[in-house]
């Protein structure tokens, strides 16, 4: 089944299904023609947005699917170590920020990124790190809890796209800092009362952050990619961001955009409804190509799916199974495994994974 398919969204191993014109009426790209770096360049060059293509199933049969045994397990020790330095990067990130703010000291960066190592060398691999923060996901309200998952989301992103090490290391500090502008919308040091980080997406009142963010730490000694990621972290690539609404935003400021965005909306608050990882996932897949970095956002949205291969989802219809297969060209629609039975969500439009369960 061919499906229309955005132009940035096309990747190897997918083939274009009808033939595809330029605006003079010459082919340009023929019917069952596999999409390589080249076809895209090409399709850019003449300002083709959308074109038909084939999804196909990765696993044509249960005997693709990967065994247990082969998906990364978390260990009841890790679980308790990765707790215990998480709380310990709270206490330390909240001490370093309120000084910044009330004292104008200047941040300990050295320090900072160290703690976030012994939380991500702890877990021994990304799959155990990401299925470590989503397990948290039920206590991770405050701007100290969020701060790191940002960063250590953002790192992860960083590594998926072989960023080298320093710009890592930039990446976490600017995932530590992104909100620090918000001990200032009050006199105390603190968040506004009835604050919640789902109204921080949209601006509003609290749209001037990212500004008194900057001010705060413009003048210290961390790299400027950091201090501009703090003030443009909420800026998107269309010009729909705040408070600037520029659509030039560094590589760094990019990366904590996506982790950003991605704790927040997953994140459970007083009011808000959790949403499926999924659902996000889809979400952003559906509307976020033209905010968002189209090749991080792919990167992000591929790595994470995949973390979630054996974990047990509640459907729509209520029935409880178990992700066993990502489709690599329908991301957010795995194959779950119900039973003895196979439902593959990429056929079975009717139907979505409302709850990740474990």
């Amino acid at each position: 089944m061919a499906f229309r398919v955005h132009t940035d969204r096309l990747r190897k191993g997918m083939v274009i299904k009808s033939d595809v014109y330029t605006r003079t009426g010459a082919v340009l790209v023929p019917n069952n023609t596999p999409v390589t770096k080249d076809v895209v360049a090409l399709l850019a060059r003449h300002f083709i947005d959308y074109v038909m293509a084939d999804y196909q199933s990765t696993a044509s049969s249960p005997d693709d699917i990967p065994s247990p045994e082969s998906v990364p397990q978390v260990r009841q020790q890790q679980i308790e170590e990765f707790k215990e330095n998480f709380h310990i990067a709270e206490t330390t990130l909240s001490n370093n920020l309120i000084d910044v703010v009330e004292k104008e000291k200047d941040l300990d960066v050295p320090l900072l990124l160290n703690m976030l190592n012994n939380i991500v060398e702890n877990s021994e691999n990304e799959v155990n790190l990401c299925n470590m923060l989503f397990s948290m996901k039920k206590n991770a309200e405050g701007l100290y809890t969020h701060s790191i998952n940002v960063a250590i989301w953002g790192q992860v992103l960083a590594k998926w796209l072989n960023l080298e090490k320093e710009e890592i290391d930039l990446v976490g500090t600017a995932g530590l800092l992104h909100d620090i502008g918000l001990l200032k919308l009050t006199d105390k040091a603190e968040l506004p009362p009835r604050f919640t980080f789902h109204a921080e997406m949209k601006g509003g009142p609290y749209g001037k952050h990212s500004l008194l963010g900057y001010n705060l730490i413009k003048d210290k000694n961390i790299d400027i990619s950091v201090k501009q990621a703090v003030l443009t972290h909420h800026e998107r690539l269309d010009g729909s961001g705040f408070p600037l609404k520029v659509k030039n935003i560094n590589k760094i400021s990019r990366i904590i955009a996506i982790a950003d965005t991605y704790d927040t909306m997953i994140m459970e608050e007083e009011g808000i409804a959790p949403r499926s990882p999924f659902w996000l996932l889809k979400h952003l897949e559906d509307n976020g190509y033209h905010k968002y970095d189209s090749n991080m956002l792919m990167t992000f949205i591929s790595h994470v799916t995949n973390n979630f291969i054996r974990h047990n989802v509640r459907l729509s219809n209520g029935m409880i199974g178990q992700i066993v297969l990502i489709n690599k060209f329908n991301l957010t629609r795995p194959l779950v495994q119900v039973g003895n039975s196979f439902i593959d969500l990429a056929v079975r439009k009717d139907l979505g994974i409302n709850e990740i369960m474990s």
